[in-house]
C-alpha cells in the first residue's frame, strides 16, 4: 500500500550462500592457461610493434620543440606553380626554349584552372591539375598535348626544335585567346 508507513529496516539478514559442489568449482589451470595465452599475444603485439614500427623516436631535448617556435625556419619548397611566369612575351624572349616551355605550360595550365574555377593544389602535379579541367573544354587537348610536351623536356631530358616550341606557342596563343599578355 504506498499510503501506508515505510516498512522495517533489517540488517540483519545475510543471503543464502551457495552450496560449494566441485563439479561446479572452476578450474585453476584454466585462468592459468587463459592468462598465458593473453600474455604470449601480447608479448608478440609488442615484437611487432619493436622489430616493424618501433622507428620512432620520442626525444625529449630542447631540439624536439615545435620547428616554427623561435628557431630559425628553412626557407619552404615553391610549388611549380608559384614560380612566377612572367608575361608572354617574355616567355618567347627566353633562350632556353626546354625552360621556355615549362613556363609556357604553367602559364596556359594556370590560365585554363583559373578561367574553370579549379583552386590548384601546392601538391598537384601537371597532370592532377590537368584532370580537374572539365574534359568538356575545348582546348583541353591543346593543353593536354602541351603538359605532355613539357614533361617530356622538363624529366625525360629531351631538348625541342623551335618549329615545335613556335607550334605550341600558336596554340597556347589560340588557348588563351587575343590580347594574351
Amino acid at each position: 500500500d504506498p499510503s501506508a508507513p515505510a516498512p522495517d529496516l533489517d540488517t540483519e539478514q545475510q543471503p543464502e550462500r551457495p552450496q560449494e559442489d566441485k563439479k561446479d568449482k572452476p578450474i585453476e589451470t584454466g585462468r592459468w592457461t587463459t592468462g598465458l595465452i593473453a600474455g604470449a599475444l601480447l608479448l608478440a603485439i609488442g615484437y611487432m610493434f619493436l622489430r616493424f614500427g618501433g622507428g620512432l623516436t620520442v626525444s625529449l631535448g630542447r631540439n624536439s620543440e615545435n620547428p616554427g617556435r623561435d628557431g630559425p625556419r628553412k626557407p619552404s619548397v615553391r610549388p611549380d606553380w608559384a614560380e612566377r611566369t612572367g608575361t608572354f612575351d617574355e616567355i618567347l624572349r627566353i633562350e632556353d626554349r626546354r625552360r621556355a616551355l615549362v613556363l609556357l605550360m604553367h602559364k596556359a595550365l594556370a590560365a585554363m584552372a583559373t578561367a574553370n574555377g579549379v583552386l590548384m593544389q601546392r601538391s598537384w602535379t601537371a597532370r592532377d591539375a590537368l584532370r580537374h579541367i572539365p574534359g568538356d573544354q575545348t582546348h583541353r587537348d591543346i593543353l593536354r598535348s602541351l603538359v605532355l610536351a613539357s614533361e617530356l623536356v622538363q624529366f625525360g631530358g629531351r631538348d625541342i626544335t623551335e618549329d615545335e616550341f613556335r607550334t605550341h606557342v600558336g596554340n597556347c596563343r589560340q588557348l588563351l585567346g587575343p590580347g594574351v599578355t
